[in-house]
């Protein structure tokens, strides 16, 4: 054999060891990353029940003793999200009903396209768990379903706290909704799964991104919020449990692409149509809805009182009055929400 051929011969060999070397590494990534979606499948199935319901099937997740609080997902999110929220209210002795909303992990899309028909399907839910009267809270893009259920079953709700609400209709843009923008830029469960890894490396970093969804916030400001929640066991767990609430993405994301549509054009709510009392938690630097929009859908709701949470932005609440912020909560729905009552 010639020295050429000798060449030839241990680069050959070393292109099929860097060829093998790859190869493994990226089975390994496919097995880890099966791995990862099967168990939190299975962990999402094993949290939660289904109700079968006049509409069709809604998931939910029933947790904790005392008057009963609906929790509405926005979006992206399911039952999951609806327990991180809450959470702080069933440490405050409420019982916390989180459901999935229609298109949002087990609650098929068929069970309620429109608000109104996720409000009547919501309704139907609280009858069936023997619910005559509750409080409810929603976050964001689960906000026009609670408002279309206080609405339509003004009866059922006895009072309604909103965190971050779509204030107004979405526009045009193709990619309006928050939760279509999140499915966008993660690029599906692969990403979901890159964020799972970020929140175990640097969850530091991990609740930067998080902050920075829907706020004007600087990078400085974030990285600041990230940093204190990071100090607080209750906030740190409040932010982990947000960012896997929006994983994997694929059993969430017919629910995604309607909310996109369905929320592009939202009919104004007729002055007094809404009867119940209503708290509003508002971001500073919020930036998903305009503060003109905010005011006009704030002149709408007669019995409503709002509080803007200082240097936040869509993602609330969160900073040094975490503790506060959710004693308020609370206090409201406790005490406007007096007569609800989990007998029929």
């Amino acid at each position: 054999m010639s020295p050429r051929d000798g060449r030839i011969s241990r680069y050959a060999l070393t292109a099929w060891i860097l060829g093998a070397a790859i190869a493994t590494l990226l089975l390994g990534a496919a097995g880890w990353f099966t791995f990862w979606k099967n168990s939190r499948m299975a962990a999402l199935e094993a949290g939660s029940g289904l109700a079968l319901l006049q509409q069709g099937v809604m998931e939910f997740a029933d947790r904790g003793d005392g008057p009963p609080v609906l929790v509405i997902h926005g979006s992206p999110g399911g039952y999951d999200q609806g327990l991180v929220y809450g959470e702080e209210l069933r440490r405050r002795g409420s019982r916390v009903i989180a459901i999935s909303r229609p298109g949002y992990l087990r609650t098929p899309l068929r069970t309620g396209v429109t608000m109104e028909e996720q409000a009547d399907a919501m309704d139907d839910l609280l009858s069936s768990l023997g619910i005559r009267r509750c409080a409810v809270i929603a976050v964001s893009e689960g906000s026009p379903s609670a408002i279309e259920l206080a609405r339509r079953h003004p009866d059922r709700i006895a009072s309604l706290a909103l965190i971050s609400p779509l204030a107004d209709s979405l526009g045009r843009k193709p990619i309006a909704s928050l939760g279509y923008g999140i499915l966008h830029d993660l690029t599906g469960d692969l990403g979901c799964w890159w964020l799972c890894l970020l929140l175990r490396a640097d969850p530091e970093a991990a609740f930067e991104r998080i902050l920075a969804l829907g706020s004007s916030l600087p990078p400085s400001g974030c990285r600041s919020l990230a940093r204190k929640a990071m100090a607080d066991p209750l906030q740190r767990a409040f932010l982990s449990g947000l960012a896997l609430s929006i994983t994997p993405l694929s059993p969430r994301e017919p629910g995604i692409i309607n909310d996109n549509t369905q929320l592009k054009h939202v009919s104004p709510l007729p002055p007094g149509s809404l009867t119940t009392p209503v708290m509003v938690l508002l971001g500073e630097r919020e930036t998903h809805s305009s503060r003109e929009e905010m005011k006009a859908f704030l002149s709408r709701l007669p019995r409503a009182e709002s509080s803007v949470i200082s240097s936040t932005g869509h993602i609330l609440p969160i900073g040094p009055e975490f503790g506060e912020d959710w004693d308020r909560i609370a206090r409201f729905l406790k005490t406007e929400g007096s007569s609800a009552s989990g007998t029929p």
